[in-house]
């Protein structure tokens, strides 16, 4: 059965997440993160891996949110 490996950028661009798209009854899972800025890569167990992104999807979001509320003023 074939899969699709998946290559998105978040943190405006930060970092790179290569996953595998769930197909069938198998579920998605994430494979690497990459720092683009160092060039390093992170690899790891999949649930490991989950809480990283995760931790920095969170982070995002929250400097995404004071910055609104800096402009705002």
């Amino acid at each position: 059965m074939a899969q699709v490996i998946e290559s998105r950028f978040v943190c405006d661009g930060r970092y790179r997440i290569h996953s595998i798209n769930a197909v069938g009854r198998r579920r998605g899972r994430i494979i690497e993160v990459e720092d683009v800025d160092r060039r390093e890569r992170f690899h790891g167990k999949g649930a490991k891996l989950d809480r990283l992104v995760l931790r920095l999807l969170s982070q995002a979001w929250r400097d995404r949110q004071e910055s609104a509320k800096r402009g705002a003023r």
